[in-house]
C-alpha cells in the first residue's frame, strides 16, 4: 500500500516495507545507530541486538514496517504494532482500550543524511493514518531519557506527553522513558 507521495517531498514515496527492503533495513538502522552512538539523543540501539535483522523481518512479513524511500535509498522507517512493554499497562493513558484497540510505535529512525526534512513526521502520521483506518482508539509510544528532538516532535504531531514511567526493556539498560500518546 502506498501512503503518500509528499508534496513537501516531491521524490519521497511512504510505503510499507517488502521482503526486498530487508537488506538496505538492516544497513539504514546500522547507520542510525553508528551517527547517534554517545549523543545525548540517541535512541541507545546496539547493533546485532536492536534493531536486529530478525526483529526486521518478522516486521516486515507482519506488515508492520513503514519505510520512506528517496528512489532507491531508504531515508527512514518505523515500526508500529500492538506490542507494548511491561509497565504500558500502569501508565495514566487518557483513553481506555484494549490491547488490540491501540497501536504502538516503535524503532522511528531517519537515516542521517535525510534527517531535518520532515520525514519523521511523514512516518509517523503513515502510522496515525493507518490506526485510524484500523479504528484504533489510540497511538502511544515512549521515548528514551534525553531524546528531546523526538517527543518535541511527538508533541507538534498532537501527542499528549504523560511524562516519565519506568518501562522494561531487554535490549537497554535505561528504564526511565517519556510515555506518549495520540488519541484518534
Amino acid at each position: 500500500m502506498l501512503f503518500t507521495e509528499c508534496g513537501k517531498l516531491p521524490d519521497m514515496i511512504v510505503r510499507f516495507a517488502e521482503d526486498i527492503d530487508l537488506d538496505k533495513a538492516v544497513e539504514m538502522y546500522d547507520e542510525i545507530i553508528d551517527d547517534t552512538e554517545g549523543k545525548a539523543e540517541s535512541p541507545k540501539w546496539t547493533k546485532g541486538i536492536y534493531p536486529e535483522r530478525e526483529y526486521l523481518c518478522n516486521a516486515i512479513r507482519n506488515r508492520e514496517l513503514i519505510i520512506a524511500l528517496d528512489g532507491d535509498d531508504i531515508a527512514g522507517g518505523i515500526i508500529f504494532n500492538h506490542k507494548c512493554a511491561p509497565g504500558y499497562e500502569d501508565a495514566p493513558w487518557a483513553v481506555e482500550a484494549a490491547p488490540d484497540e491501540v497501536y504502538t510505535i516503535h524503532t522511528l529512525g531517519v537515516r542521517p543524511g535525510y534527517q531535518h526534512r520532515g520525514i519523521a513526521s511523514l512516518l509517523s502520521e503513515a502510522v496515525i493514518e493507518e490506526a485510524r483506518k484500523m479504528r484504533a482508539k489510540a497511538v502511544r509510544l515512549d521515548v528514551i531519557e534525553g531524546n528531546t528532538p523526538s517527543i518535541l516532535l511527538y508533541e507538534k504531531l498532537g501527542f499528549i506527553n504523560h511524562g516519565k514511567h519506568p518501562l522494561q526493556y531487554d535490549s537497554v539498560s535505561v528504564t526511565e522513558f517519556t510515555l506518549m500518546e495520540k488519541v484518534l
